[in-house]
């Protein structure tokens, strides 16, 4: 049951750190704040080494015995990736 509930939680923890770092992203580029962006792309990396180290653990270990919907997993840190280099690109600012 335990393993269950890390899978779905890091899971849903996953998919609500996307949405909240998708409106920061247009909330900061909305208000010409692109210096912001740097610290979103830093938090995106982490989410998604925290997701790689839980696909990774239950891959290895054969899911644990609980069905495994690891696409989802996959699919976040895809678009957590892309949406850390877009912070980082948008998030450059001109030298004065």
């Amino acid at each position: 049951m335990v393993p269950f509930l890390i899978y779905w939680a890091a899971d849903l923890f996953g998919l609500a750190f996307l949405l909240l770092s998708i409106f920061f992203t247009l909330f900061y580029l909305a208000r010409k704040e692109n210096g912001n962006l740097w610290a979103f792309a830093f938090f995106d990396v982490l989410v998604t080494a925290m997701l790689g180290v839980i696909v990774f653990t239950y891959r290895a270990n054969h899911g644990f015995g609980i069905a495994q919907y690891s696409n989802t997993y996959f699919a976040l840190i895809i678009a957590l990736l892309i949406l850390a280099i877009l912070q980082i690109v948008f998030g450059r600012t001109a030298k004065k």
